[in-house]
């Protein structure tokens, strides 16, 4: 019997998904994560956003060794769409399928009037 494991667990840091905001940071550079809240520096533009990937990817491998990583990238505002953990602010999950089971003309509402 084949265990499916956890998607954080077969999924390196690479694929997740997450916003950066590039701004001027005096002489510098500043990378910023807002669904991480995690900041970069750098004196590029590129210096600071690799700054910033390694941050988050250090934090995130310390989620992962406390065993919170899932925990911690859904309210970061991630879900998971089956390939990566997506941020909601780069893509917003779609609706969810709904399935009616027998046909939908034999289904009786549950309404109840007093």
């Amino acid at each position: 019997m084949v265990k499916k494991s956890k998607p954080t667990e077969s999924l390196p840091f690479d694929r997740i998904i997450y916003r950066i905001e590039e701004t001027r940071a005096g002489e510098g550079h500043e990378a910023y994560c807002p669904e991480l809240v995690i900041t970069g520096f750098g004196d590029t533009a590129e210096e600071a956003k690799n700054m910033l990937r390694r941050q988050i990817s250090e934090y995130l491998e310390d989620c992962q060794k406390l065993d919170v990583l899932d925990e911690t990238l859904i309210e970061g505002g991630f879900y998971h769409n089956g390939e990566v953990w997506m941020s909601a602010e780069v893509e917003s999950p779609q609706e969810p399928k709904i399935r009616f089971i027998g046909k939908p003309a034999n289904q009786v509402p549950d309404i109840t009037v007093e």
